[in-house]
Parts: structure tokens; C-alpha cells; sequence
């Protein structure tokens, strides 16, 4: 513990303790200062979180756990013509996926089967709530009639099968549930009736019928309202609330969750959005083997009929012509010439498919239907079909996030340069093809022709049997295939699986919002926080001196020499009238270091004095010469505040003569002078007041009046002006070897007394000491005060 010398002498022990215990004591009494703030916030944030948690409607969140399988194998073998109609891997990456199922038209899949067209509230009065399976009614309205959009109808149950329907809006749109529409605007509507259950309901902005839901067909009265939503809206309202999420990356299990405030009804529609997620997966693996079908059923009547017309003329050939059967030589140049022919037919077809497909891309009107058309190629088309069908993919991909992502979405921008390069690569492989394909048609034509030469060289009957023969191989090999290929995509159509599947199914945990305990805790924090952010603000704005911590920062190594605790039993002379007080105390504390500083410092007077007027200078004046009367030091309290003399009242002498009238030459010493009734306390009053106070006190006189006051007391107690606002409390510095300086806590202005302070500094008075005065409670150390060893007058 270090002990720091102010100018002058003062000696007190000061405690460098920076470990920040005191800003925790501070805070601690701060805290306990204001303790009626918690009472009072603590139970009104807990009522708020309990009404709010009680008046608001509960969210929900509904999930289910699906799996989306990334097959390794194609569901159709690349030997099969229609390879690749289950979804790409780059189709069936999450993604992709969240894309595809948080897509509007498989939100509006899933809404167009559901029955949420009309929504259920029963009225509350704080809240209404939403009804869903079971509903005390059901409404079966008229679908080509217009009805009235997102305005409340209200239905009172009367009683005795009554009811009473009403609706009073400004106007809203008027939805054809059949066209999927909205017709037009209703303009305002105004409606009230009383009609029996089962009653149609017409207005122009509405037809409808309410029907009793139980089944003895009773109701209990209550007030309920319907409002119809068009199925675009739901499916909006829901694809907002929809989020999609992996188990873990690069997982396949999916968990798939919606929010709302109606649980049987989130319930209900994640079950069917899961169904219409299944369905459409294996309607797209289906579509593709459906239509080549159909394209390849086409074929076959077709081909059919030219094989039977083709059958029938070589039939009718052998008939007329008694034409059995062609030499050997005939035989195997027809076997030959078949063989060129079909392979030329193959060609053609893929050539024409090529030409096509360029053509298109060029056009940008390529669709999933282009790379079905070559049916009975082989091999040349098979590189550029898988060229084409992952073209169309990437497109597929691009329609399907184009709609749920803007332009500037990163990942679709990357998705059209894939669509670019992937363009170029699939024209690049076409013209390729082609150009094997004229080398691979020259090559049979020539072989065709020289079989052709031969055939000349045969008998003319031969000739136009071998003619007739050709064309129907070739329309049988062509039927024949056909119907291989048909039974092999009824067989793949078969085979095919969804991808997809449902894991566990929907369910709903609990409410989401709001927690109870979560608002409870919120409630209890509002409660803290506010009281603190009072108190804290109060802090901020606090100008006053509260305690000595207040002076940190202010004194400049001016020690406090004192703490005088409030008076709260009243009195000016505590000393003499409750000298067994805390208060008398705390004086007899301030005179034992005030008698030891005396001694270390040879002298007499004390100046007391202060920033302002009300800081208890004259209070602490008259107790602390009190105090050193009755330790039998003859002692004089001296009233030199000439402005605003208090001393004469309070000791109840006569006021004149007094200093004034001294300091001017009208008395003698002696004259003011007055004894009171406690032995070696004496009284010097102030006087007359003075027109100029100061050039009074700075006169000689005042020099002189104070070797008179040395020579005659042991003690002289000043009571000065403020020196915060007056001069006169300055100049008698001058004569006082001591000065106490009275700062009362909750009254001083920080800033006023940290100016006043540094000024009496600058200017080099000497031996300054802070008494603390009306301190609420014992500082740190006053253990009896504490304790309660002393006591009140009372």
C-alpha cells in the first residue's frame, strides 16, 4: 500500500488495486440501488412471453424422409434402342433434385389433388385457428361458378340447424375452379342471411352449401369463417414454406419439410407431394419408352400392310406364271441383293435422321421426340443418339431451373455454357456420321449395281420374280424387327422402377414457434436487460457525484480525508445534539487525521468550503469545529461566507456586529466574539452583508483579523463561500494553512467541481483534502458503522 503526498502534506493511504473488483462492487451496488426496476420487469417480460406464447397461433413443421437413388445401371440396356430413359445422373444430383421437387408445377401436382381449395378457421377471441379432418362442416361449392378469393365468409351456427352467413369486403378476384382462373373483379360485396344447412348460397362472388360434417347432423354453436384460395396460390404459399435438405453431402436420403400452423394438413400434403414425386419420376422414365412405342406400333401397321400386299403379288406371280421355285444361281444373287438393300435402307434412314437432327439444332427446336426416329439403325446412329440425349438433358435441366432461378443464378449460367459446348460436340459428331455414312452408301451402291448387272444376264421371269421376292424379305425383315423391338420396350416399360422412395412418412413433431421455452427465456432477458439499459443510461447521463468511485479520474491526486454518512434524523449540530450517531463518527474520524495533518503541519486555520451552494460546507464547519471543541481545543467557527450568512441562525446569536462590521473599522475584535453554550466553541457571525465582499476580504484588515484569531483559539474552522461560483473562498485560501473541500454526493456536478479543482491546483494552493459528505452508506473500512454499533437519535 502506497501512501502519495499532494502538495502541502496531505498523506492518505490510496489502494492500486487495477484488478476490477471495485467496477464489480460498483455494479453490485448499482444493482442493488435499483432492485425495484427487476421486481417490476422481470414479472412483466414473463407475463409478455406468457400471452404471447398463449394468443399466437402455434407453427409448425411437417417432414418426411425419401430416398433418391443415383442408379449405377441404366434401367434399359444400351443393346435396347431406347437406352437411357431413367434420369441422367447429372438429372437425379440433389440439386437437380431440389430444383425439380421445389418446382411450382410439382408443388401444383400435389395441390390439384388435395382438397385445400376452402380453408376452415374457427374464431377465438384472441385468435383464430385453422380446421383441418375434422371440420364441423363442409362446403360443396359449384366449380363453374365464380368464387369470392382470400376474403373471410363468416358462418355462425345458429342452432337448430341454422346458420348465418355474412361477408363485407372492399372487393377481391373472382376464381373459376374449373378453368383454373380468375374471371375478374368482384368489386365490394356486402352479404347476410340466415339459411338451414344444406341450403345452396348464390351471390355473384359466390356459390355454395353448407353441410353438416357428423352424423346425427348437429352442431354446436360457435362462429367460424371459410375463405377460398386458388390452387395456384396454395401452391405458392406451400413451395415458399417447402425447404429440401441431404441427410449429409453426397447422402441420398433426402428429408423434405414444410412449415405451417394447420399439422394434419402439412401432414397430409407431404404425403401426397411425396406420391406425385414418385409418379412423376417414373412418368418420365415411362414417357420416353411409351412414345417410342407408339412410334414403333406406327411402323408396324404401316409395314404390316405392305407385307401383305407385297405377299399377295408374289403369290399371285407363282400362281399365273407356274413359277416354283429360282436356279440356285438366281437364289444367291436375290440373298446378296437383299442383304445390300437392307443395309442401304439402314443407311438412308440414319442419314435422314442426321439431317434432321442438324437441322433442328440449328432451329433450336430440338425435342425428346428427334432421337427416336432412326428405329432400325445400328450402330452408326447409336454415338450420336447418346449425344442427343444428353443434349437433351442438359435442356431438360435448364427448363426445369430455369423457373426457380433467375437469370444471373450462377449454376444456370454454368449450365448454358454446358449447353454450348454440348451443342457444338453433337453437330461436330453428325456431320462426322454423315460423312461415313456417303463413303459406307457408295461403297453398297456399288456392290448393288454389279448384282444388278448379274441379275440382267437372268431369264425375265426369274428377274421379276427376284424383284418381287426382294421387296418382301425386306418388309418382313423389317416387320420382324419391328416387333422385336416392341416386345423389348414393353418388356423395359415393365421393368421400370422409380427412383425414389418414401423412407418414413410424414409426421409432425411438435410446434416450432412459438417455444415456450424459448419465450420464457426472452421474457426473463427483456426483464434483466431493461432494468440494466435503464440503469446504464442513467449512468451515462449521471453529472453527480455518488460516491468516491464517481471521483476517479477528477481528483489529480487530491486525497479524500473523509466521509461524512447522511444525517437522516435531522439537525445541524450532530455532534453536540447526537453524539453517539454514525454521523458524529464520521467527524471524530475526519478530526483524527485532520489533528495528525495539523501536527505534521504547523497551523491553525481550515478553510471548508465547496463548488456550489446546498453541498453541506457549512453543515461539515460547524460539526467539525464541534468536534475539536469537545476534545478540549478552544475552537472558532468562523462565518466568512458574507453573501449568504448562515451561522448566527444556527447558532441562534445575533448576526451583528460580525466580520463585516469589523473588517470596516466600526467594532473591535472582542465585539464579535460570542460564546455558545458548549464549553470552547465559539461563533464569530458574518454580519452585515456587504456591498463588494471581495475587496473587503482582500483588504489588510483580513490579515490582521487572522493573527487575531491565531493568537485568542486553537482551532479556527472558516466557513467560506462556494469557490466554484465566488472569488471570496480564494483569497481566504491564502490565510489557512489547511482547506477542506465538501463535495456531496448526489448533488455535486462532476464537471463543475473537476474544472474548480484543477483551477485551485494551477494555482498552487497547498494542502487541499476532499471531504465525502451525505454518503449513503459506510465506505469500505467503517466496519462499526456497518455493523451497527452506533446509534440513531431515535
Amino acid at each position: 500500500m502506497a501512501v502519495p503526498t499532494h502538495q502541502g502534506g496531505i498523506k492518505t493511504p490510496v489502494n492500486h488495486r487495477t484488478d476490477g473488483f471495485s467496477d464489480i462492487r460498483k455494479i453490485i451496488r448499482l444493482i442493488l440501488a435499483h432492485w425495484y426496476l427487476f421486481v417490476i420487469f422481470i414479472p412483466m417480460g414473463l407475463s409478455a412471453a406468457w400471452f404471447y406464447h398463449r394468443y399466437t397461433a402455434p407453427e409448425y413443421r411437417a417432414s418426411i424422409t425419401m430416398l433418391f437413388q443415383i442408379s449405377s445401371e441404366r434401367s434399359i440396356s444400351r443393346s435396347v434402342l431406347t437406352e437411357g430413359f431413367g434420369l441422367s445422373p447429372e438429372m437425379r444430383s440433389f440439386e437437380n433434385q431440389s430444383f425439380i421437387i421445389r418446382s411450382q408445377s410439382m408443388v401444383r401436382r400435389a395441390i390439384d389433388r388435395l382438397d385445400f381449395g376452402v380453408a376452415y378457421y374457427a374464431r377465438g377471441r384472441f385468435k383464430d385457428t385453422e380446421l383441418y379432418n375434422p371440420t364441423p362442416f363442409e362446403i360443396k361449392f359449384d366449380s363453374l361458378h365464380p368464387q369470392l378469393l382470400n376474403t373471410p365468409i363468416n358462418i355462425d351456427v345458429l342452432g337448430n340447424g341454422q346458420i348465418q352467413v355474412s361477408v363485407k369486403s372492399d372487393g377481391n378476384w373472382l376464381h373459376n375452379y374449373k378453368t383454373s382462373a380468375n374471371e375478374s373483379f368482384s368489386g365490394p360485396v356486402s352479404f347476410d342471411r340466415t339459411i338451414s344447412f344444406g341450403d345452396t348460397i348464390q351471390h355473384s362472388a359466390f356459390k355454395f352449401s353448407v353441410n353438416p360434417t357428423s352424423a346425427n347432423g348437429r352442431i354446436e354453436q360457435g362462429n367460424y369463417y371459410i375463405v377460398f384460395n386458388s390452387h395456384a396460390a396454395l401452391a405458392s404459399r406451400f413451395r415458399s414454406r417447402l425447404s429440401v435438405s441431404p441427410y449429409r453431402e453426397g447422402s441420398s436420403i433426402t428429408f423434405i419439410s414444410v412449415t405451417g400452423f394447420q399439422p394434419r394438413k402439412l401432414v397430409r400434403f407431404l404425403n401426397v407431394f411425396s406420391e406425385e414425386i414418385i409418379i412423376n419420376n417414373l412418368e418420365r422414365k415411362n414417357d420416353m419408352a411409351t412414345r417410342s412405342i407408339d412410334f414403333i406400333q406406327r411402323q408396324l401397321n404401316q409395314v404390316s400392310d405392305t407385307l401383305q400386299v407385297t405377299q399377295q403379288e408374289l403369290m399371285d406371280f407363282r400362281r399365273e406364271n407356274r413359277f416354283m421355285m429360282p436356279s440356285e444361281v438366281s437364289q444367291r444373287l436375290s440373298s446378296e441383293f437383299f442383304q445390300k438393300e437392307r443395309e442401304r435402307r439402314l443407311l438412308d434412314v440414319s442419314y435422314e435422321y442426321f439431317t434432321i437432327i442438324k437441322q433442328r439444332i440449328q432451329d433450336n427446336d430440338l425435342n425428346e421426340d428427334d432421337y427416336l426416329l432412326p428405329v432400325f439403325s445400328s450402330e452408326p446412329a447409336g454415338i450420336v443418339q447418346q449425344f442427343v440425349r444428353d443434349h437433351l438433358a442438359l435442356l431438360n435441366e435448364l427448363t426445369l431451373i430455369a423457373g426457380q432461378a433467375g437469370e444471373a443464378n450462377p449454376y444456370q449460367q454454368q449450365l448454358r455454357k454446358q449447353i454450348e459446348l454440348s451443342e457444338k460436340t453433337l453437330l461436330t459428331a453428325i456431320r462426322k456420321q454423315m460423312e461415313t455414312i456417303d463413303m459406307q452408301r457408295a461403297e453398297i451402291d456399288r456392290h448393288i449395281g454389279l448384282l444388278t448387272r448379274e441379275i440382267g444376264d437372268l431369264p425375265e421371269l426369274e428377274r421379276d420374280f427376284l424383284a418381287l421376292e426382294r421387296t418382301h424379305k425386306l418388309n418382313d425383315a423389317i416387320y420382324t424387327f419391328l416387333l422385336q423391338k416392341s416386345s423389348e420396350m414393353q418388356i423395359a416399360k415393365a421393368s421400370n422402377v422409380p427412383d425414389n422412395e418414401v423412407l418414413d412418412q410424414a409426421s409432425v413433431s411438435g410446434p416450432i414457434t412459438p417455444s415456450e421455452r424459448s419465450n420464457y427465456t426472452k421474457g426473463l432477458m427483456a426483464g434483466l436487460i431493461i432494468p440494466a439499459l435503464i440503469i446504464g443510461l442513467k449512468e451515462l447521463f449521471n453529472t453527480r457525484v455518488r460516491d468516491r468511485e464517481d471521483l476517479q479520474g477528477i481528483l489529480n491526486n487530491v486525497p479524500i480525508v473523509g466521509d461524512i454518512l447522511r444525517n437522516r434524523d435531522g439537525g445541524e449540530n450532530v455532534v453536540l445534539d447526537q453524539s453517539n450517531s454514525v454521523v458524529a463518527e464520521s467527524f471524530r474520524s475526519l478530526r483524527a487525521k485532520l489533528r495528525f495533518l495539523l501536527s505534521q503541519n504547523p497551523g491553525k486555520v481550515i478553510s471548508v468550503t465547496s463548488t456550489n451552494t446546498g453541498e453541506g460546507k457549512t453543515f461539515c464547519s460547524i460539526n467539525l469545529a464541534s468536534v475539536f471543541a469537545i476534545s478540549g481545543k478552544k475552537t472558532a467557527v468562523v462565518g466568512f461566507d458574507l453573501r449568504k450568512p448562515r451561522l448566527s441562525a444556527i447558532f441562534d446569536v445575533a448576526n451583528h456586529p460580525g466580520i463585516s462590521n469589523y473588517l470596516i473599522g466600526q467594532v473591535e475584535f472582542d465585539d464579535i466574539v460570542r460564546p455558545t453554550n458548549h464549553e470552547n466553541l465559539f461563533v464569530i457571525p458574518a454580519g452585515v452583508i456587504p456591498p463588494n465582499p471581495s475587496e473587503l476580504i482582500s483588504g489588510s484588515n483580513t490579515v490582521y483579523f487572522f493573527e487575531k484569531l491565531k493568537d485568542n483559539f486553537d482551532i479556527i474552522v472558516v466557513d467560506t463561500p462556494p469557490v466554484g461560483l465566488v472569488s471570496d473562498a480564494r483569497i481566504l485560501m491564502d490565510l489557512a494553512e489547511c482547506h477542506l473541500y465538501v463535495v456531496r454526493a448526489g448533488v455535486t456536478n462532476k464537471e463543475h467541481f473537476g474544472i474548480t479543482l484543477s483551477n485551485l491546483i494551477a494555482e498552487d494552493v497547498k494542502c487541499i483534502g476532499v471531504v465525502m459528505n451525505d454518503v449513503a452508506s459506510a465506505p469500505q473500512g467503517y466496519g462499526y458503522y456497518a455493523s451497527g454499533y452506533f446509534q440513531s437519535k431515535s
